[in-house]
């Protein structure tokens, strides 16, 4: 230790003692594993997300419908929604869903009653059913299975690859 004319007084540091500068490179090796990932999700992922948003809307608006009479919903299959390119050739985005039923009623009055069912479809249009009838019955005696089927089409596919 001395002393300097001024009353200041130097020490003498041992190397070990300072503190240690950290590297920033895994800060950055990070941060580059990161960002494609964040970039993906923002890019691709959200569009599905949304896509699927409006699927799930517009089964819960066909499930809402009240079923005609002598008609009850098929347990053994449940009602199943698609997204995606479902008809004509490419970027455009189609929404489908399948309702599984089980009826009495003639074929005729079934349709009937579901082309004239109408709900909003995913852009607020109006959306009815299509029927179809299964030939073979079902194994409820005096019911015959039918699939009833509302779909939406031709929406901006966006970047949800699904619709391309």
């Amino acid at each position: 230790m001395s002393v300097l004319e001024g009353g200041m007084v130097l020490t003498e540091t041992v190397p070990g003692a300072l503190p240690e500068q950290r590297s920033r490179w895994p800060f950055f090796v990070c941060l580059a594993l990161l960002a494609p990932i964040v970039a993906y999700v923002l890019v691709f992922k959200v569009p599905e997300w949304q896509n699927d948003e409006k699927l799930a809307r517009l089964e819960e608006r066909v499930s809402m419908l009240p079923l005609p009479p002598d008609t009850e919903h098929d347990l053994g299959a449940a009602m199943q929604g698609t997204v995606g390119l479902q008809s004509g050739n490419s970027n455009h985005c189609d929404y489908l869903v399948h309702m599984p039923l089980l009826t009495k009623l003639p074929d005729a009055e079934i349709a009937r009653y579901y082309e004239s069912a109408v709900i909003e479809g995913v852009a607020g249009g109006e959306l009815s059913g299509t029927v179809y009838v299964n030939p073979s019955g079902s194994w409820r005696e005096g019911f015959k299975g039918v699939i009833v089927e509302f779909f939406d089409g031709g929406h901006e596919a966006g970047f949800d690859m699904r619709c391309h």
